[in-house]
């Protein structure tokens, strides 16, 4: 198929150059064999679209299911191994969580079980509708804690590695998506955008695999959706559960597993916005025991760390071992403060700190004292970021672990506090309150959750960053274009020169994505039928539009021109161009997932836009010029190059392949519209954010003060979050 379109256009090349002689009567066959070149070059193209649809046809919805499930296997190992420990450097420790289940008109449900079994518990669920919530608190601090950090997410995450991990060839492969990021859409649209955006499927791929029901969508966090505690009917959660009610095909419901606390749940019961049929399980509170062995395995493993935290495992101890009311007051209270997941995290984490010297900040008999009077939670949110800071690769043995980077990152407390409290007021900000809805910025919903880089810039403004980002795009390339023509020499500009920088400076400025997405250079996407057919597509339009451009402005500048070398001119710029603009397309990703690391967007996106930009553009502009020079002095004196061809090729044609490459490749075409956005977006924040946001959110990901959903990083806990919004500052450092 490649060797008849190639075929195709030697013949029309060929075609083009005898026309002048047709016109004087020297060869009329030239004209006659325009007609089958050009038909030559329609079945070349018709022959690659029939065969790249049929290399199409060979991925089958289950090989492409198959492949999804290892990626998600990977991806939710990784965050699951991070939730159990206080980060990725220590995971020790962990609780098989218990939990209590109704059902609503589903068949197979047992009334209990526990975390190791979830994936059993699910599967003999008909049909597979589930929704994850919390038991709220019992003690002291009901009004306040509810059901927030019983281990919602650990149990839907060890749900999605049990089914990814062992699944037949007809099971669905579990897929986690926030809640809060709900573009509005039905959930097949929303499965599709979020395969191709974060598992890099194309969208035929992502397409059949929905078509073919082998996706379950997990949700996580329909709480966090709505402002407040009590949504209605009208809440964007009670409009994405009715969509969820809507998920079905051949008239029976697809299977769905939706995460929420307690309270949002029931009011959205109330409201009667429920899903008809779901397997409603309640996460278990921690009883003492469960906490006791969690303690003694994460904080308690030597003789000497034993001895620190006996009265606390004592306390425990008691209130297990002991009835109801036999234990002391104080241990109760410490029991029943320390009874979910998130918070035996904070106080092994809290109550491990050490200073310089070695020794640990905090006695652990303090936990007593704190519960006691009522605090002790506050005080754990209060200090839990500037341990996490103290003690970034120091497991539960105290032993020296190094981070996932191989260098312990490095960073200040309070600066790391102030600085995660402006992304935490941003988020807030996005959700709105219970009188207003949620911040909607240039037609998109924005997240109260997620931290993606390049989807940041509206902490700045809804308008500085953006235009602050057409500056940059026009100033940059126009700045680039004199200085090398400066320093090659090249004053000539004529009205085709100035007319093509006006043209290349208004496509620069005016065509800016709203939200763009990063891409990356995969080299081996053109071996198959998704590159094949972006470098086909971009070929096509990029030849067929640069062709007729060129063509136009020898029509505005020269007034009259001869035919032969207009079509010749246009032919090889059109090569050219259609070259470069079918490689960026056909070897680039957008929106590349990236474990663990979201970061590594951004900078994928910077080198797809150096590659293809100036370097791309320079060399097939090159080209163009050893095409056009050579063409132009072949016909009129014969073989061989003229005496100023390398002034020919080498000036003019470089020149013009690097302001092509900084106006078009660079931006819109193979990548840079999302890290340019970036950092115009860091320009405005240079004072309240680091520079280098990317490294340091990552920072602290690996000190389990941040995770990670996808490309985004998100807090620990929702009530980290809120904790570091109404406080831009330490409250105190001891």
């Amino acid at each position: 198929m490649a060797f008849s379109v190639a075929v195709g256009l030697a013949g029309l090349w060929w075609t083009v150059d005898a026309l002048p002689k047709a016109e004087e009567g020297s060869d009329p066959a030239g004209v006659l064999a325009l007609l089958p070149s050009l038909m030559g070059v329609v079945l070349g193209g018709w022959g690659a679209w029939a065969g790249v649809r049929a290399l199409q046809g060979q991925r089958t919805a289950p090989v492409i299911a198959e492949r999804l499930a290892g990626r998600v296997a990977e991806a939710e190992g990784e965050q699951y191994q991070q939730l159990l420990g206080s980060g990725r450097a220590a995971p020790d420790g962990r609780i098989d969580l218990a939990f209590t289940a109704t059902a609503t008109g589903v068949s197979g449900s047992r009334a209990d079980g526990t975390l190791e079994g979830i994936a059993d518990y699910y599967r003999s669920l008909r049909p597979g509708r589930m929704v994850i919530t919390g038991t709220p608190s019992n003690g002291r601090d009901r009004r306040t804690g509810g059901d927030a950090g019983t281990g919602k997410t650990v149990l839907a995450l060890a749900l999605i590695l049990g089914l990814a991990i062992d699944r037949s060839p007809q099971d669905p492969v579990p897929v986690r998506l926030t809640a809060a990021s709900w573009p509005g859409s039905d959930i097949r649209d929303w499965l599709r955008i979020h395969l191709t955006d974060v598992y890099r499927l194309s969208r035929r791929e992502a397409a059949r695999l929905v078509a073919a029901n082998l996706v379950l969508p997990v949700i996580d966090g329909l709480d966090e959706m709505d402002p407040g505690t009590n949504p209605g009917y009208r809440s964007r959660a009670a409009a994405l559960l009715g969509r969820i009610n809507q998920f079905g095909h051949g008239g029976a419901h697809c299977p769905v597993v939706v995460t929420c606390r307690h309270a949002h749940y029931q009011a959205l019961v109330e409201a009667e916005a429920e899903p008809r049929i779901v397997a409603h399980i309640a996460v278990a509170r921690v009883d003492a025991a469960r906490a006791h062995s969690y303690l003694s395995q994460r904080v308690a493993g030597t003789e000497r760390s034993r001895t620190r935290w006996h009265p606390v495992l004592s306390a425990l101890d008691s209130v297990a071992a002991g009835p109801v009311g036999t234990a002391l007051p104080e241990h109760t209270l410490l029991a029943e403060t320390l009874d979910t997941p998130w918070r035996l995290t904070l106080a092994a984490t809290v109550f491990q700190e050490r200073i310089a010297d070695g020794r640990y900040l905090r006695d652990p008999v303090d936990l007593l004292v704190l519960a006691a009077n009522g605090h002790l939670y506050e005080y754990l949110l209060d200090h839990y970021i500037g341990a996490s800071v103290a003690a970034p690769h120091r497991g539960a043995d105290d032993t020296f672990r190094p981070s996932a980077t191989g260098t312990p990152p490095r960073l200040d407390t309070e600066a790391t506090w102030r600085r995660l409290a402006v992304l935490a007021r941003y988020l807030n900000g996005n959700s709105g309150s219970e009188d207003s809805s949620p911040r909607r910025v240039a037609g998109r919903v924005l997240s109260s959750t997620d931290l993606v880089l390049h989807e940041l810039w509206p902490l700045s403004g809804k308008h500085r960053t953006r235009w602050t980002e057409r500056i940059l795009a026009g100033a940059t390339p126009l700045l680039f274009f004199f200085s090398l023509s400066w320093l090659l020499e090249f004053y000539s500009f004529g009205a085709m020169e100035i007319w093509m920088c006006i043209s290349f400076l208004c496509f620069a400025v005016l065509f800016r994505p709203a939200w763009p997405k990063p891409a990356r250079i995969s080299l081996g996407r053109l071996r198959t039928p998704v590159g094949r057919r972006a470098f086909t597509r971009g070929f096509t339009i990029g030849f067929a539009i640069s062709s007729l451009f060129l063509f136009g402005l020898y029509k505005v500048a020269d007034g009259e021109f001869e035919l032969q070398e207009s079509l010749e001119n246009c032919l090889s710029f059109g090569l050219a161009v259609g070259l470069a603009v079918g490689l960026a397309r056909g070897l680039t990703i957008k929106q590349e997932y990236a474990t663990g690391v979201p970061r590594y967007l951004i900078r994928m996106d910077l080198i797809a836009a150096v590659a293809f930009g100036p370097v791309a553009a320079a060399g097939v502009m090159l080209m163009f010029g050893l095409m056009g020079t050579f063409a132009l002095h072949f016909a009129s004196n014969g073989p061989g190059f003229p005496d100023t061809w390398v002034t020919d090729i080498l000036k003019v044609p470089l020149t013009f392949g690097l302001v092509i490459g900084g106006f078009i490749f660079s931006f819109p075409v193979a990548g840079g519209p999302a890290s340019l956005r970036y950092f115009a977006f860091l320009l405005h924040m240079r004072r309240k954010l680091p520079w280098r946001l990317g490294r340091f959110l990552n920072a602290c990901y690996e000190l389990g003060i941040l995770r990670v959903s996808g490309t985004a990083w998100q807090f620990r806990h929702r009530e980290l979050q809120d904790h570091l919004a109404t406080r831009p500052s330490p409250p105190f450092h001891s």
